[in-house]
Protein backbone atom coordinates (compact mmCIF):
# COMPACT_ATOMS: atom_id res chain seq x y z
CA UNK A 1 0.00 0.00 0.00
CA UNK A 2 1.38 3.11 -1.09
CA UNK A 3 4.01 4.81 -3.42
CA UNK A 4 7.50 6.05 -2.90
CA UNK A 5 6.91 9.73 -2.16
CA UNK A 6 8.61 13.20 -3.42
CA UNK A 7 5.84 15.20 -2.05
CA UNK A 8 6.62 15.47 1.25
CA UNK A 9 7.82 18.63 1.12
CA UNK A 10 11.60 19.28 2.76
CA UNK A 11 11.62 22.81 4.72
CA UNK A 12 15.36 24.25 5.44
CA UNK A 13 15.15 25.71 8.89
CA UNK A 14 18.31 27.45 9.16
CA UNK A 15 16.92 30.51 9.31
CA UNK A 16 15.57 29.58 12.72
CA UNK A 17 17.66 27.04 13.76
CA UNK A 18 18.23 26.30 17.41
CA UNK A 19 21.74 28.43 17.43
CA UNK A 20 20.15 31.58 16.46
CA UNK A 21 18.35 33.41 18.99
CA UNK A 22 16.04 35.38 16.16
CA UNK A 23 15.08 34.48 13.49
CA UNK A 24 17.12 35.20 10.20
CA UNK A 25 15.48 38.41 8.83
CA UNK A 26 16.72 37.47 5.56
CA UNK A 27 15.42 34.16 5.39
CA UNK A 28 12.91 34.05 7.36
CA UNK A 29 9.81 34.81 5.22
CA UNK A 30 10.86 31.81 2.70
CA UNK A 31 11.02 29.47 5.61
CA UNK A 32 7.30 30.90 7.17
CA UNK A 33 5.91 30.54 3.24
CA UNK A 34 7.45 26.85 3.14
CA UNK A 35 5.83 26.05 5.85
CA UNK A 36 2.14 27.69 5.39
CA UNK A 37 2.25 25.87 2.28
CA UNK A 38 2.90 22.30 3.64
CA UNK A 39 0.26 22.55 6.38
CA UNK A 40 -2.22 24.20 3.77
CA UNK A 41 -2.03 20.95 1.28
CA UNK A 42 -0.61 17.75 2.44
CA UNK A 43 -0.06 18.76 6.36
CA UNK A 44 3.02 17.13 6.79
CA UNK A 45 6.90 18.44 6.13
CA UNK A 46 10.69 17.75 6.80
CA UNK A 47 12.90 20.01 8.63
CA UNK A 48 16.68 19.98 8.40
CA UNK A 49 19.36 22.17 9.53
CA UNK A 50 17.62 22.98 13.27
CA UNK A 51 20.76 22.21 14.99
CA UNK A 52 18.74 19.43 16.50
CA UNK A 53 21.54 16.96 18.28
CA UNK A 54 21.35 14.02 16.18
CA UNK A 55 23.38 12.07 18.61
CA UNK A 56 20.70 12.36 21.11
CA UNK A 57 18.25 10.80 19.08
CA UNK A 58 20.78 7.82 18.73
CA UNK A 59 21.12 7.55 22.23
CA UNK A 60 17.34 7.69 23.01
CA UNK A 61 16.52 4.98 20.08
CA UNK A 62 19.51 2.89 22.08
CA UNK A 63 18.06 2.92 25.66
CA UNK A 64 14.47 2.87 24.42
CA UNK A 65 15.62 -0.79 22.45
CA UNK A 66 17.17 -1.54 26.05
CA UNK A 67 13.98 -0.85 27.44
CA UNK A 68 11.49 -3.12 24.91
CA UNK A 69 13.70 -5.67 25.46
CA UNK A 70 12.89 -6.35 29.22
CA UNK A 71 10.41 -9.23 30.22
CA UNK A 72 6.69 -8.17 29.84
CA UNK A 73 6.34 -8.32 33.72
CA UNK A 74 9.31 -6.28 34.30
CA UNK A 75 7.71 -3.05 31.39
CA UNK A 76 4.03 -4.03 33.31
CA UNK A 77 5.48 -2.75 36.67
CA UNK A 78 4.86 0.93 35.39
CA UNK A 79 1.74 0.78 33.01
CA UNK A 80 -0.01 3.52 31.42
CA UNK A 81 -3.06 4.20 33.74
CA UNK A 82 -5.14 7.25 33.79
CA UNK A 83 -2.64 9.58 33.12
CA UNK A 84 -0.79 9.68 29.82
CA UNK A 85 2.50 8.75 31.54
CA UNK A 86 3.80 4.95 31.51
CA UNK A 87 4.45 1.31 29.44
CA UNK A 88 1.25 0.29 26.38
CA UNK A 89 1.87 -3.20 25.75
CA UNK A 90 1.80 -4.24 22.13
CA UNK A 91 -2.56 -4.22 21.27
CA UNK A 92 -3.42 -2.17 24.07
CA UNK A 93 -4.45 0.97 21.51
CA UNK A 94 -6.06 0.84 18.77
CA UNK A 95 -6.20 4.60 17.06
CA UNK A 96 -8.38 3.61 14.18
CA UNK A 97 -11.48 2.35 16.43
CA UNK A 98 -12.47 1.25 12.91
CA UNK A 99 -10.37 -1.65 13.22
CA UNK A 100 -11.27 -4.84 15.22
CA UNK A 101 -7.90 -5.33 16.92
CA UNK A 102 -5.32 -3.07 18.66
CA UNK A 103 -2.35 -1.71 16.75
CA UNK A 104 1.04 -3.98 16.95
CA UNK A 105 3.51 -1.84 18.57
CA UNK A 106 4.50 -1.26 22.28
CA UNK A 107 5.68 2.43 23.89
CA UNK A 108 6.42 4.28 26.87
CA UNK A 109 5.22 8.12 27.40
CA UNK A 110 7.01 10.58 29.41
CA UNK A 111 4.27 12.87 30.29
CA UNK A 112 5.80 15.23 32.79
CA UNK A 113 2.38 16.08 34.60
CA UNK A 114 1.30 12.48 35.36
CA UNK A 115 4.91 11.03 35.66
CA UNK A 116 5.33 10.28 39.23
CA UNK A 117 7.90 7.32 40.04
CA UNK A 118 6.33 5.48 37.28
CA UNK A 119 10.04 4.81 35.50
CA UNK A 120 12.13 1.44 34.98
CA UNK A 121 14.63 1.40 37.91
CA UNK A 122 18.03 1.83 37.04
CA UNK A 123 18.74 -1.64 38.03
CA UNK A 124 16.11 -2.31 34.78
CA UNK A 125 16.98 -0.13 32.62
CA UNK A 126 20.19 2.78 33.17
CA UNK A 127 19.68 5.83 31.98
CA UNK A 128 16.06 5.71 30.39
CA UNK A 129 14.71 7.99 32.84
CA UNK A 130 17.43 10.94 31.86
CA UNK A 131 17.65 10.47 28.42
CA UNK A 132 13.81 10.87 28.11
CA UNK A 133 13.91 14.50 30.22
CA UNK A 134 16.66 15.44 28.31
CA UNK A 135 15.16 15.00 24.83
CA UNK A 136 11.93 16.62 25.66
CA UNK A 137 14.12 19.70 26.91
CA UNK A 138 15.65 19.23 23.42
CA UNK A 139 12.16 19.15 22.04
CA UNK A 140 10.32 21.67 23.29
CA UNK A 141 12.16 24.49 22.20
CA UNK A 142 12.32 23.43 18.31
CA UNK A 143 8.24 22.87 19.06
CA UNK A 144 7.34 26.37 19.69
CA UNK A 145 9.68 27.76 16.73
CA UNK A 146 7.40 25.50 14.74
CA UNK A 147 4.36 27.45 16.00
CA UNK A 148 5.75 30.96 16.20
CA UNK A 149 6.17 30.06 11.71
CA UNK A 150 2.97 29.07 12.01
CA UNK A 151 1.73 31.96 13.74
CA UNK A 152 3.36 34.35 10.66
CA UNK A 153 2.14 32.25 8.34
CA UNK A 154 -1.80 32.52 9.06
CA UNK A 155 -0.85 36.56 9.92
CA UNK A 156 -2.08 36.58 13.44
CA UNK A 157 -2.16 39.77 15.03
CA UNK A 158 -0.04 37.87 17.40
CA UNK A 159 2.06 35.22 15.91
CA UNK A 160 3.02 34.13 19.14
CA UNK A 161 -0.45 33.04 19.80
CA UNK A 162 -0.02 29.50 19.92
CA UNK A 163 2.74 29.63 21.53
CA UNK A 164 1.39 31.69 24.69
CA UNK A 165 -0.98 28.58 24.97
CA UNK A 166 2.20 26.53 25.97
CA UNK A 167 3.55 28.15 28.98
CA UNK A 168 3.69 24.94 31.97
CA UNK A 169 5.04 21.52 29.69
CA UNK A 170 5.81 20.56 33.19
CA UNK A 171 3.17 20.91 35.64
CA UNK A 172 -0.18 21.12 33.47
CA UNK A 173 -0.40 19.98 29.98
CA UNK A 174 -0.31 16.82 28.44
CA UNK A 175 2.49 17.24 26.10
CA UNK A 176 4.07 13.78 26.11
CA UNK A 177 7.33 12.17 24.51
CA UNK A 178 6.59 8.88 23.29
CA UNK A 179 9.14 6.04 22.02
CA UNK A 180 7.67 3.56 20.22
CA UNK A 181 8.80 -0.16 19.28
CA UNK A 182 6.85 -2.56 16.43
CA UNK A 183 8.28 -5.85 16.63
CA UNK A 184 8.94 -7.48 14.40
CA UNK A 185 6.37 -9.83 12.49
CA UNK A 186 8.09 -12.95 12.84
CA UNK A 187 7.84 -12.37 17.18
CA UNK A 188 3.88 -11.65 16.69
CA UNK A 189 0.44 -13.36 15.70
CA UNK A 190 -1.26 -10.76 13.38
CA UNK A 191 -4.39 -11.21 12.96
CA UNK A 192 -6.84 -10.32 10.69
CA UNK A 193 -7.15 -6.65 9.63
CA UNK A 194 -4.45 -6.07 12.33
CA UNK A 195 -1.80 -3.49 11.16
CA UNK A 196 1.19 -2.14 12.96
CA UNK A 197 -0.67 1.63 13.79
CA UNK A 198 -4.02 1.94 12.38
CA UNK A 199 -4.86 4.81 9.95
CA UNK A 200 -5.51 7.96 12.19
CA UNK A 201 -4.97 11.86 12.61
CA UNK A 202 -2.60 13.31 15.62
CA UNK A 203 -5.19 14.91 18.38
CA UNK A 204 -2.93 17.30 19.26
CA UNK A 205 -1.37 20.89 18.13
CA UNK A 206 1.76 19.82 16.12
CA UNK A 207 3.82 16.22 16.33
CA UNK A 208 7.59 16.15 15.82
CA UNK A 209 8.54 12.14 14.43
CA UNK A 210 11.86 11.08 14.40
CA UNK A 211 12.32 7.90 12.14
CA UNK A 212 14.83 5.09 12.20
CA UNK A 213 13.82 3.36 8.74
CA UNK A 214 10.41 3.79 6.43
CA UNK A 215 7.38 2.50 7.34
CA UNK A 216 4.94 5.36 7.44
CA UNK A 217 2.42 6.25 5.26
CA UNK A 218 0.39 9.53 4.67
CA UNK A 219 -2.93 10.11 3.13
CA UNK A 220 -3.49 12.70 0.13
CA UNK A 221 -6.16 14.74 -0.69
CA UNK A 222 -7.56 11.80 -3.14
CA UNK A 223 -7.53 9.12 -0.38
CA UNK A 224 -4.41 7.44 -1.66
CA UNK A 225 -1.30 6.64 0.54
CA UNK A 226 2.00 7.63 -0.04
CA UNK A 227 5.20 6.14 1.46
CA UNK A 228 7.12 8.73 3.57
CA UNK A 229 10.84 8.66 2.82
CA UNK A 230 13.97 9.24 5.08
CA UNK A 231 15.69 12.37 5.24
CA UNK A 232 18.93 11.98 6.97
CA UNK A 233 19.11 14.86 9.68
CA UNK A 234 15.39 15.20 8.97
CA UNK A 235 12.11 15.55 11.31
CA UNK A 236 9.03 14.85 10.02
CA UNK A 237 6.27 17.84 11.65
CA UNK A 238 2.29 17.03 11.28
CA UNK A 239 -0.83 18.67 12.78
CA UNK A 240 -3.17 17.43 14.83
CA UNK A 241 -7.00 17.65 15.09
CA UNK A 242 -6.99 20.13 17.52
CA UNK A 243 -4.72 22.22 15.59
CA UNK A 244 -7.18 22.08 12.97
CA UNK A 245 -10.17 23.09 15.01
CA UNK A 246 -7.73 26.23 15.94
CA UNK A 247 -7.27 27.63 12.34
CA UNK A 248 -10.98 26.73 10.96
CA UNK A 249 -9.74 23.57 9.18
CA UNK A 250 -6.90 26.14 7.36
CA UNK A 251 -3.95 23.23 8.71
CA UNK A 252 -5.41 19.86 7.92
CA UNK A 253 -4.86 16.79 10.32
CA UNK A 254 -4.36 14.50 7.74
CA UNK A 255 -4.42 10.98 8.10
CA UNK A 256 -1.56 8.38 8.44
CA UNK A 257 -0.62 4.99 9.07
CA UNK A 258 1.95 2.05 9.68
CA UNK A 259 1.50 -1.27 7.95
CA UNK A 260 3.29 -4.10 7.47
CA UNK A 261 5.34 -4.47 4.82
CA UNK A 262 5.48 -8.30 4.76
CA UNK A 263 7.90 -8.88 2.29
CA UNK A 264 10.75 -11.63 2.85
CA UNK A 265 13.21 -9.13 3.22
CA UNK A 266 11.45 -6.91 5.91
CA UNK A 267 8.89 -9.13 7.87
CA UNK A 268 11.63 -10.26 10.18
CA UNK A 269 12.64 -6.14 10.63
CA UNK A 270 11.62 -4.79 13.81
CA UNK A 271 11.12 -0.50 13.45
CA UNK A 272 11.65 1.93 16.24
CA UNK A 273 10.37 5.56 16.29
CA UNK A 274 10.20 8.72 18.81
CA UNK A 275 6.91 10.75 18.70
CA UNK A 276 6.81 14.39 20.53
CA UNK A 277 3.23 15.06 20.63
CA UNK A 278 2.63 19.00 21.54
CA UNK A 279 -0.56 19.79 23.47
CA UNK A 280 -1.48 23.03 25.10
CA UNK A 281 -1.55 23.69 28.59
CA UNK A 282 -4.94 21.46 29.67
CA UNK A 283 -7.09 24.92 30.77
CA UNK A 284 -6.19 26.85 27.46
CA UNK A 285 -9.29 27.50 25.56
CA UNK A 286 -9.27 26.26 22.15
CA UNK A 287 -11.00 28.88 19.82
CA UNK A 288 -11.08 29.58 16.20
CA UNK A 289 -8.07 32.16 14.95
CA UNK A 290 -9.70 33.48 12.40
CA UNK A 291 -12.97 34.40 15.12
CA UNK A 292 -15.32 32.51 12.38
CA UNK A 293 -16.48 30.56 15.87
CA UNK A 294 -16.97 27.40 13.27
CA UNK A 295 -16.00 24.64 16.19
CA UNK A 296 -17.03 26.40 19.11
CA UNK A 297 -14.69 26.98 22.31
CA UNK A 298 -13.49 23.81 24.22
CA UNK A 299 -10.69 23.50 26.83
CA UNK A 300 -7.56 21.55 25.69
CA UNK A 301 -7.91 18.70 28.32
CA UNK A 302 -11.80 18.16 27.53
CA UNK A 303 -10.62 17.57 24.00
CA UNK A 304 -7.96 15.22 25.24
CA UNK A 305 -10.20 13.07 27.01
CA UNK A 306 -12.02 12.71 24.04
CA UNK A 307 -10.13 11.60 21.82
CA UNK A 308 -8.01 8.94 24.24
CA UNK A 309 -11.79 7.57 25.07
CA UNK A 310 -11.79 6.94 21.28
CA UNK A 311 -8.35 4.88 20.98
CA UNK A 312 -8.97 2.70 23.81
CA UNK A 313 -12.42 1.70 23.87
CA UNK A 314 -12.37 -0.96 21.32
CA UNK A 315 -8.64 -2.12 21.69
CA UNK A 316 -7.87 -5.37 23.33
CA UNK A 317 -6.73 -5.39 26.79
Amino acid sequence: MGEPSSEIPMVDFSAYRLSLEKPDASQFQKLVDDVHNALTTIGFFFIVNTDFPQEKTEELYQVSKHYFELPLDVKLRHPRTSGAHGYVKVGRECVNPDRPYGDLKENFNFSPQTAGDQWPTEAECPGFKAAMNEFFDLCFPLHNRVLEIMGHGLKLEDPLHFVKSHKKPRTDSSICLRTLFYPSLCDVTVKEQQVRCGEHSDFGGITLLFQQKPGLLVQKIDGSYIKVPMVEGGILINTGSLMQRWTSDLYPATRHCVFMDDTPEELDKSRQSIAFFGYPDNDAIIECVDKSNKYPPISALDYLNFRLGEIYKNAQS
